[in-house]
């Protein structure tokens, strides 16, 4: 079978070409964590997801709790103080979200999952979560 001058840029001539180069496949290695050479599972990571999404609602529990308030400080420093705590509070899931991936990083999964549920124990919207309860 000939092959027509048109078609010659279809076609990559295998390993008579004298351009052809074998490329060198390089296995990544198994260090102390296997997990980085694989990359992260499935259920790990829609475990990440929920956690974040939790976290988000924490971050939105925040907000409105935050906004509902309507305790007045005379003193201007013990106001902003108080003011300085709400948005703290506020940014505290998001941060502790990023903060136990970015330095567990090194740490097994079950590790970072315990932290994570202990920022759910630590961090929920309380102000938020007490007033529903109330009306």
């Amino acid at each position: 079978m000939t092959v027509h001058p048109d078609d010659e840029g279809l076609t990559w001539g295998g390993e008579t070409d004298p351009t052809h180069v074998d490329a060198l496949v390089e296995e990544p290695e198994a260090g102390d964590h296997p997990e980085e050479a694989v990359g992260i599972s499935s259920p790990l990571l829609v475990t990440y997801g929920v956690f974040g999404g939790v976290f988000l609602l924490f971050v939105v529990g925040w907000i409105i709790g935050v906004q509902r308030d309507t305790l007045t400080i005379a003193n201007p420093f013990f106001d902003f103080m108080y003011r300085l705590g709400e948005v703290l509070a506020i940014a505290s899931p998001a941060a502790w979200f990023v903060g136990v991936l970015f330095v567990a990083r090194d740490r097994p999964a079950w590790a970072r999952i315990l932290w994570l549920l202990l920022g759910v124990a630590l961090l929920a919207p309380w102000p938020f979560i007490l007033q529903v309860g109330r009306s």
